[in-house]
């Protein structure tokens, strides 16, 4: 199949050409340039990077936050967004990020994991019964331990963002029972939680990178993997992918972060805008991505063959999967658990 025939396939021979275009002139861009704004306060351009395309809600969250940060600073910065991994992927940007070359990103918290293990709390197997439960959790104390800790790393952890509830696609057969998934090669994120959670369940877990994921599917080097309705939507899985079944196995999270090094640069006032910014670019990009998941899967129905999995073998994946979550909380810092444990218990009480 030929990935370029279509525009909405943004993602892979054109993303590596200017991807090697951009570290051709890499000195220049990530200096980030100063202008004069037209009040004449220094004006500086810096750089946001997302990993997916312009139609998914995480993009078209950054776009809003670009439009946001420039309003409320009257034009003194102006942020450039490269979506679809045009700067490099997740793992990538946030080293970027903590290096001081990139100044804006918004990586899963999976990939955050690799910095502070507490982020494998978000992830954990059938932990959400909703988004609404995610948002009083995550905007509560609990998620607010898990980004201030992210100040040790170089980085301004600014708002917890949506992907959504994962959901398994593959190409052999709809999964119904926890035996369905025996055997399936499963892509999985870079994520040694969601690596180890495919293993107990007895798939065959294929760690890699999501803009590497459309050709490992298309040339059958993978079975399936798991996102939510927008990604496997907007990455066009669809064209290479039969069954769709909506295991809702983990809740997905994203974090808008800025580079502690640009934060420090800024006045008080930019940095008060850039906040002020974020709060209101999440409420847009969550509402986007809830209103996008809903419509998203009438759309994969016209090609996809879509089950719900029932209730009493969803139960039977929670129970196999009890003992990787207690091997994976028993690590993690005693008072993040606790606080993730009471914010849970709070908002199903709710």
């Amino acid at each position: 199949m030929n990935l370029t025939s279509s525009p909405l396939h943004t993602g892979y021979p054109q993303a590596a050409v200017k991807r090697n275009h951009l570290l051709r002139f890499a000195p220049l861009m990530l200096a980030g340039s100063m202008l004069m704004a037209s009040h004449g306060a220094l004006a500086l351009t810096a750089k946001l990077g997302t990993s997916l395309p312009e139609t998914h809600p995480q993009t078209l969250g950054a776009k809003k936050f670009a439009e946001l940060v420039k309003e409320k600073t009257h034009g003194e910065i102006t942020i450039q967004v490269f979506p679809n991994a045009m700067l490099g992927n997740d793992v990538s940007m946030t080293s970027m990020a903590q290096a001081g070359t990139l100044e804006f990103t918004v990586p899963s918290t999976a990939t955050l994991a690799s910095l502070n293990d507490n982020f494998s709390i978000v992830s954990l197997p059938f932990q959400f019964d909703s988004e609404q439960q995610a948002d009083k959790v995550l905007d509560g104390p609990a998620g607010k331990m898990l980004l201030d800790s992210l100040k040790a790393k170089q980085l301004d952890a600014l708002d917890f963002w949506e992907n959504g509830f994962r959901h398994i696609t593959n190409s052999r057969r709809p999964i119904t029972t926890l035996e369905d998934l025996q055997g399936l090669k499963v892509r999985t994120m870079q994520n040694n939680l969601y690596i180890d959670l495919f293993n107990d369940l007895k798939a065959n877990a294929v760690p890699m990178p999501v803009n590497e994921l459309f050709t490992a599917l298309e040339t059958g080097a993978v079975d399936g993997q798991e996102n939510p309705y927008t990604v496997i939507y907007a990455q066009h899985f669809s064209d290479v992918q039969k069954y769709l079944s909506k295991t809702a196995h983990a809740y997905d999270a994203l974090v808008l972060l800025a580079s502690d090094n640009f934060m420090k640069q800024l006045t008080d006032a930019q940095r008060q805008a850039i906040h002020e910014a974020a709060d209101e670019a999440t409420v847009y990009e969550r509402q986007t991505s809830r209103e996008l998941n809903s419509k998203l899967l009438d759309e994969l129905k016209q090609t996809m063959t879509i089950n719900d999995v029932p209730a009493s073998e969803r139960q039977r994946m929670r129970d196999a999967l009890q003992p990787l979550t207690k091997r994976y909380t028993e690590r993690l810092d005693p008072a993040v658990v606790s606080a993730f444990e009471q914010a849970l218990a709070s908002s199903r009480q709710q």
